[in-house]
């Protein structure tokens, strides 16, 4: 009787340990004063399809786009993607440029990012990191930001329906 207690209460802890929890869903990641920040997207999952196909090279349009050096996540740029989809997504537009005149590279400098080359891509709508990818990797512009050499690292997040995806080297 008493091992079939004890097995009853092992599964029951290993059941309750398999459960997902928000930070599988959401992750969390830093922002330049080291609070944390969700990018309410699953961070690992977009930089494997994005490294992925940067290892295999793809056209971009009509451009040959040919294989390039993985990037790696940086969470300054994750907290500039996050800052930039959380206005659009308050402010109801859709642009790179805000609605108080600030651009891509304004937004990396302030979240901490010291960049000498910088690239964004957005979008509007698409359920989840393999729908928005796709929507990207299939726009010839959006394509060219995720294969471009002169990227090092890469962070993205999620407010709402509106996806920024920011790139850059340091």
């Amino acid at each position: 009787m008493k091992k079939i207690f004890v097995l009853i209460i092992v599964l029951a802890v290993g059941f309750t340990s398999c459960k997902k929890t928000a930070i599988d869903i959401e992750t969390a990641t830093t922002n330049n004063n080291g609070s944390a920040v969700a990018t309410n997207l699953n961070n690992d999952l977009l930089l494997k399809l994005v490294n992925e196909k940067r290892a295999a090279g793809c056209n971009c349009g009509a451009t040959i786009m040919p294989p390039v050096a993985v990037l790696t996540w940086n969470n300054l740029l994750a907290a500039a993607a996050l800052a930039h989809s959380k206005d659009m997504n308050a402010n109801n537009y859709f642009d790179h440029n805000s609605q108080n005149g600030k651009n891509p590279g304004d937004r990396i400098t302030a979240a901490g990012y010291k960049w000498t080359a910088y690239g964004e891509n957005i979008a509007a709508g698409q359920p989840t990191e393999q729908i928005v990818f796709d929507a990207w990797i299939n726009s010839e512009g959006h394509c060219k930001n995720i294969m471009n050499a002169n990227f090092k690292e890469m962070g993205a997040a999620k407010d709402g329906k509106y996806w920024t995806q920011e790139f850059g080297r340091q």
